[in-house]
């Protein structure tokens, strides 16, 4: 079982997580809003440390239930983890957040 210190994140993901207090964060606690937030504004550092800290069907989990996350990202990650675009949450309720300032989606 992990403990607490090695469920603590790596400074070079603060950037993404600007309106939370990083040093709270817990790689199992928050394991959702971690990933939802790493694939949708993730560069491919943060990625790569997003597929080597959680397995592909935690990440699709996500992919199919975030309604945060861009139709772009969904699409990306659901061919990234052939998901069925059916199943992505995001393309049948509307998303919390705006995105039109990045995407068409």
């Amino acid at each position: 079982m992990k403990t607490k210190e090695t469920c603590r994140l790596p400074g070079f993901l603060k950037q993404y997580f600007w309106e939370t207090d990083f040093t709270h964060l817990d790689s199992r606690q928050h394991q959702f809003y971690l990933i939802e937030r790493l694939i949708e504004y993730g560069d491919d550092r943060a990625i790569r440390w997003l597929r080597q800290n959680y397995t592909p069907t935690q990440i699709a989990a996500v992919v199919r239930d975030s309604r945060a996350i861009s139709h772009n990202t969904a699409n990306l990650w659901a061919l990234i983890l052939n998901i069925p675009r059916g199943r992505i949450r995001c393309f049948s309720k509307p998303s919390l957040l705006p995105h039109r300032a990045f995407s068409r989606g």
